[in-house]
C-alpha cells in the first residue's frame, strides 16, 4: 500500500505543482496549466495524473470503508480510525475518512483542469481533445458520485444536503472556496451530467488494458446505470445496464476466481491498475501477517457463516481462515492472490449490471419478474448454484440483496446497497468485533453519511457538518 496517496510519472511531476492550503474548503490541486498543457504530451500526461489520483480512491479506501461499515467486514487490529468506522463512533477527525475526502477533491480539481484547458493545447487532434475532455468529465462524475453517497446519502431515502459543486479550476484561494453545500439532489445531477457529457465524448473501445484501465462509453454507461439505481430512476438504470451486457467487450468470467487471479479480463468495466510501483493495498488490509500483509481486517463471522452455508458456491472458496494472536479464528477474502500488492482493484464488474438490471426489472414501472429472474440465475449459475426459486417481488428484491452481497463482498457495495434501500438501520444491529468486547448498532439515522473533516469544517463557515458530528 503506498505511504504517499499521490504519485506522479515523471511527466506530471514536472507540470502538475500540487498544493493543499488550510485556508481551503476542500484540498485543492493548484495546477500551472502553462506547463501542463503546453503540449500534446504534457496532455497527456495531465490525463495520466488523473488516473494516478483515481488509485487512490480505490486502492483500498472505498472498499475498505464501504465493508466495514456494514455486516462483511470488520477492523480486528488496534488501527484507531477504521475501529471507529466499524463500530459507528466516526469523528471529524478522522483520518482516513479525511484522505478519501481530500482525494476526491483532488481528482475533481485535476478533471475541472484539463476540461478547461484541453482545447487549448497546440498540435493536440480534435479526437484526443475529446478523448481527453470525455475521460475527465467521467472521472469527475464519478468522483461526486462518491461524495454525493459517502457524505449524502441517497435522495428519497435519508438526506438533503450534498457536497459543493466545483466545475472550474482552482486559482488559489476565492470565494469559491468557501462555497456552501449544494443540494443533495444537485450533487446527483451533477456526478450524473457529468457522466453524461463523459458518454458523448469518449471514444466505445481502446486497445490492451486501456480498455478496462481507462473510461470508455461504456465505463460511463455502467455508472450511469449504478447512478440511476440509486434515483430509482429503475427503467433508465435497466437501459444503461443492458447496453453494457450488450457490449461484446464484457461478459461473465468463469471461473469465478478468474475475475481475481487474472489482471483486465472481460469482466472488469472498469478495474484501477496498479503494479510493483503504484500498489494497491487491498491485500495488505485483508491478508494476515504470514502471507506479508498487515490482516487488518477480517471477514464478519456470520457473514463467512453465510457464504460457507452451501459448499457448491465457489464464491465461499475464495475466503480462508487464520489465527489471531488472542487465539480466535477469523476470516478473510482470497481475491487479491498476488504477493507485493500488485492486484488490480474490480470497481464496476459486468455482474453488477446483471443484478441492477434485475433490481429495475422487479422494482420499475413495469414489472418483469421473468427477465429478473433470467439475471439472478446467470450470477447464481456462475456461482455453481441452482435457479432462483424468488418468485415474487419482495423475494426477488431479498434474493437480488444476498448475491450482492456474496458475488461484491470486499468489494465496496454492501454499506451502499443497505443506505439506498432503507435497511441499513433494521440490518447493521448487533454487530460484534473479533477483537471486541461489545455488540454494537448503527441506531443513530443521521449516521447514514460520514462527517466533514474538521479543519474542513473550522475554515469554511459556509460548509455545514452533517447532523451527527456537530
Amino acid at each position: 500500500m503506498k505511504k504517499t496517496i499521490y504519485k506522479y510519472s515523471l511527466v506530471i511531476l514536472a507540470t502538475l505543482v500540487f498544493s493543499c492550503n488550510t485556508l481551503d474548503q476542500e484540498p485543492r490541486s493548484q495546477i500551472s496549466t502553462d506547463a501542463a498543457f503546453a503540449d500534446p504530451n504534457s496532455a497527456q500526461g495531465a490525463v495520466n495524473g488523473m488516473y494516478n489520483i483515481l488509485q487512490g480512491v480505490y486502492e483500498w479506501r472505498v472498499q475498505v470503508l464501504s465493508d466495514i461499515s456494514a455486516d462483511v467486514s470488520q477492523q480486528i487490529d488496534t488501527w484507531d480510525a477504521l475501529i471507529a468506522v466499524d463500530e459507528f463512533g466516526l469523528t471529524p477527525d478522522n483520518s482516513e475518512v479525511e484522505d478519501l475526502y481530500s482525494i476526491l477533491f483532488r481528482l475533481i480539481d485535476i478533471s475541472n483542469a484539463i476540461i478547461a484547458n484541453v482545447d487549448k493545447v497546440p498540435g493536440l487532434s480534435d479526437a484526443l481533445k475529446d478523448d481527453f475532455k470525455g475521460q475527465a468529465y467521467g472521472i469527475r462524475g464519478i468522483a461526486y458520485f462518491e461524495l454525493a453517497r459517502f457524505w449524502g446519502g441517497v435522495p428519497g431515502v435519508y438526506g438533503t444536503d450534498g457536497v459543493a459543486i466545483r466545475t472550474t479550476p482552482s486559482v488559489g484561494i476565492d470565494a469559491s472556496s468557501y462555497a456552501p453545500r449544494a443540494s443533495l439532489v444537485e450533487t446527483y445531477d451533477q456526478a450524473r451530467t457529468d457522466l453524461e457529457t463523459g458518454l458523448s465524448l469518449l471514444p466505445a473501445s481502446r486497445s490492451g488494458i486501456d480498455l478496462r484501465g481507462r473510461l470508455v462509453k461504456a465505463t460511463t454507461r455502467a455508472m450511469l446505470a449504478r447512478v440511476h439505481l440509486y434515483l430509482k430512476d429503475y427503467n433508465l438504470a435497466a437501459q444503461y445496464a443492458t447496453d453494457v451486457i450488450n457490449d461484446a467487450n464484457y461478459t461473465l468470467v468463469k471461473p469465478y476466481s478468474d475475475i481475481f487471479n487474472k489482471k483486465n479480463t472481460a469482466e472488469s468495466v472498469l478495474e484501477v491498475q496498479y503494479n510493483l510501483t503504484d500498489r494497491s493495498g487491498m491485500r495488505n488490509w485483508y491478508y494476515p501477517a504470514a502471507l506479508g500483509a498487515r490482516g487488518g481486517v477480517a471477514l464478519h463471522e456470520d457473514f463467512y457463516n453465510q457464504i460457507s452455508a452451501d459448499p457448491l458456491d465457489v464464491r465461499y472458496k475464495m475466503t480462508a481462515s487464520r489465527t489471531t494472536t488472542s487465539g480466535k479464528t477469523v476470516y478473510y477474502p482470497t481475491k487479491w492472490p498476488v504477493a507485493n500488492d500488485n492486484n488490480n482493484t474490480q470497481v464496476i464488474r459486468i455482474a453488477e449490471m446483471y443484478l441492477i438490471r434485475a433490481e429495475a426489472r422487479i422494482l420499475g414501472p413495469t414489472v418483469d419478474i421473468a427477465g429478473a429472474q433470467s439475471d439472478i440465475d446467470l450470477i447464481r449459475d456462475r456461482a455453481g448454484l441452482g435457479a432462483t426459486t424468488a418468485a415474487t417481488v419482495n423475494d426477488l428484491m431479498n434474493e437480488i440483496l444476498d448475491q450482492r452481497k456474496k458475488e461484491f463482498f470486499a468489494e465496496g457495495h454492501r454499506w451502499f446497497d443497505l443506505i439506498r434501500t432503507g435497511r441499513a438501520l433494521s440490518t447493521l444491529t448487533n454487530l460484534k468485533r473479533s477483537e471486541g468486547s461489545s455488540t454494537y448498532s448503527l441506531s443513530d439515522p443521521d449516521r447514514q453519511v460520514f462527517p466533514f473533516p474538521n479543519k474542513d469544517v473550522q475554515t469554511n463557515p459556509n460548509l455545514k457538518q452533517n447532523n451527527a458530528y456537530n
